[in-house]
């Protein structure tokens, strides 16, 4: 649950209440209308009953009954119409109706008390019946005997209608299970709204598309709105101030260095020394400065500097004609950094590789996924396996090639090390050397 976003677990929970709401509430409604039909069919049997009742007669001796040929309700009268009726005292049957004409065998019924009435909603024989049953008293010449009325009802016809209303009832359940849930999406997206227009705008802050994060948001939303502003001036502060005290602390180190080297009668072994001093300072200056570019500053464009770059070594390099081919995909993918960190860098590969290149010297530039890969290659001799590792080691001198590059290449590898970046060394399929360079990539920006 830790990654799961805020509208899928409102959704989820949302929807876990409609799947324990909806059958709770079907299963209730079912039951209520169970109970009502149950509660119907045993009004209209009490009326049956109280029919039967005023138009039975017992003779004299009460041995048998008196009936008409046709009853009121016709369902009496017609064999197997659902509705059955028997009147029996002490267990011996008196009259039954002509609806039990292909009845073979008799029911064993358990008469109520005098004056009492039974109702069983589950009267098993070889259906299932409703079974009502009364027990009254009617006067013989030997006193007062009781009868009992028992009256039937096929549940074929109440299952049917049950069933016909289970049926409808989750039919319309499920149709307003969807509403709910479409309905549940808009409320969501509608709710959630301000939240994805607060992320939108600090992608666009740390896209350097803003400085500030300045729409209107919910309550809620606004102090986080504010804390944000708060973190982007800040840190914008920071890294003025930051970037201020490093221009002073340069400055203020190369007066004295310029004023050492150029004091007369300094011993020539001195001069060395101080050129080291001057170039160590410049290296870690431009370690303490690579890096500390914001993600929430606009990204570099690859495209122009690649194109200023082989503008650069084409003149430098005119005698060796070099054919120079870059690849960026896509077109606008830009880095994270500092131009001039970004000049460092390229630079000093792009030179390397003209320097160590026969006739070709090519660039790719691809963002795949969450990081930005920088691939070049020359048709130069390459640089032997057994010394790549060697020359990736944090303070090693990359000199590769018959020219020193120095300080050039040991900055290069503090930079990309400061970008949370690598460099590969490899072979590549111009038969030199492949140096591929990797930074991580912020998702917004391709």
């Amino acid at each position: 649950m830790r990654n799961l976003s805020l509208r899928l677990r409102s959704f989820a929970a949302a929807l876990l209440a409609l799947l324990i709401f909806i059958p709770l509430t079907a299963v209730t409604l079912e039951k209520a209308f169970n109970s009502s039909l149950s509660q119907s069919m045993l009004e209209q049997l009490r009326v049956q009953s109280l029919t039967l009742i005023s138009e039975f007669e017992l003779d004299e001796i009460g041995e048998s009954a008196i009936m008409p040929e046709q009853l009121y309700n016709d369902e009496f009268n017609m064999p197997g119409s659902g509705l059955y009726a028997f009147i029996q005292s002490n267990n011996a049957t008196l009259w039954q109706s002509l609806s039990t004409l292909n009845w073979q065998l008799t029911p064993q019924f358990s008469p109520p008390k005098i004056g009492a009435e039974d109702f069983i909603e589950d009267f098993h024989m070889q259906k299932s019946y409703f079974l009502y049953a009364y027990t009254a008293e009617f006067e013989t010449s030997q006193g007062y005997q009781p009868i009992s009325f028992y009256i039937l009802q096929d549940k074929q016809t109440f299952n049917v209608e049950k069933e016909k209303f289970a049926t409808t009832l989750w039919n319309w359940l499920g149709l307003i299970a969807l509403l709910l849930l479409i309905l549940l999406l808009v409320s969501l997206n509608a709710a959630l709204l301000p939240i994805s227009r607060l992320n939108k705008q600090i992608r666009q802050a740390e896209s350097g598309q803003l400085n500030r994060i300045d729409q209107t948001y919910p309550p809620e939303l606004e102090k986080l709105k504010s804390s944000i502003n708060n973190l982007l001036d800040t840190e914008q502060q920071q890294r003025s101030r930051y970037k201020n005290s490093l221009s002073d602390l340069a400055h203020s180190l190369k007066t004295p260095l310029a004023v050492l080297s150029g004091t007369r009668g300094l011993p020539p072994q001195a001069n060395e020394p101080i050129n080291q001093i001057n170039l160590q300072i410049q290296r870690q200056l431009k370690r303490a400065v690579a890096g500390n570019t914001s993600s929430f500053e606009q990204a570099t464009p690859m495209k122009p500097v690649v194109d200023k770059l082989f503008n650069a070594m084409t003149k430098v390099y005119a005698d060796k004609q070099l054919l120079l081919t870059q690849t960026i995909q896509p077109q606008d993918i830009g880095f994270h950094g500092d131009v001039t960190d970004l000049m460092e860098i390229l630079g000093n590969v792009l030179d390397n590789a003209c320097k160590a290149a026969a006739s070709q010297v090519k660039i790719s530039v691809i963002a795949k996924q969450n990081t930005l890969n920088l691939t070049i290659e020359d048709d130069g001799p390459g640089i032997p396996e057994d010394k790549r590792e060697h020359l990736l080691q944090r303070g090693t001198r990359l000199d590769s090639y018959k020219e020193g590059q120095g300080i050039g290449m040991a900055v290069v590898a503090d930079l990309v090390a400061a970008y949370q970046g690598s460099l590969d060394i490899n072979t590549g399929n111009l038969g030199g050397a492949k140096l591929t360079l990797t930074f991580p990539l912020h998702s917004e920006t391709h």
